[in-house]
């Protein structure tokens, strides 16, 4: 997978805002979503992400890898990432997640936005 070259990315204390220019749409990462942001833009493989995710936060690998692979493909069904040229060779990573990873970012319009801003 690789990001999409439409995408423009903040890194925060909070985690990493996400804004699809051609689509103008706003998306927000928490801070493990934005791990995996990094990770991704780094040209890291999901096995390699799930890795990391599950030593640094004490999970099963294999929980790692299922919620890895549940959040790219949220981000490849908002067209923030794309299928890389090897996407064919792409290991299936197991089930759907459920657990920890599973709320790892939220949507934002840019009507919401300005709304709040007006306030």
């Amino acid at each position: 997978m690789k990001i999409s070259e439409q995408v423009r990315t903040t890194i925060t204390q909070d985690g990493a805002v996400l804004m699809n220019i051609r689509g103008v749409q706003m998306i927000t990462l928490n801070p493990t979503g934005s791990i995996i942001w990094q990770q991704l833009a780094e040209g890291r493989s999901p096995e390699q992400i799930a890795e990391r995710l599950a030593s640094e936060f004490g999970i099963p690998r294999e929980q790692a890898s299922a919620d890895v692979r549940e959040f790219l493909e949220q981000l490849e069904a908002q067209h923030l990432i794309e299928p890389s040229k090897s996407a064919d060779s792409r290991p299936h990573l197991g089930p759907k997640p459920t657990g920890l990873f599973c709320n790892l970012f939220g949507r934002r319009s840019s009507h919401a936005a300005q709304n709040r801003s007006s306030e």
